[in-house]
């Protein structure tokens, strides 16, 4: 079993504007050792073949979201 450090590469990302608003909806396509993972990052959503990679781009793009919220201060 070899315990080497994974390779990530981000490969592209896409522009696409919409009707609706004049906006850029970035999609980032990520490859982990061959298993390629499409992360929408405006929904969060994931799509991949792969469900292992699947689930750790989500809760990795769920964190970082997460982490980005401001904290609110308390009223004392």
């Amino acid at each position: 079993m070899s315990h080497e450090i994974p390779k990530v590469v981000v490969e592209s990302e896409e522009a696409i504007k919409t009707k609706e608003e004049n906006y850029k909806k970035a999609e980032k396509v990520i490859c982990l050792n061959g298993n390629v993972a499409h992360l929408d990052k405006l929904s969060g959503n994931v799509e991949s073949k792969n469900e292992g990679l699947k689930e750790r781009v989500r809760v990795a793009f769920q964190r970082i979201q997460n982490s980005m919220k401001q904290i609110p201060l308390s009223m004392s």
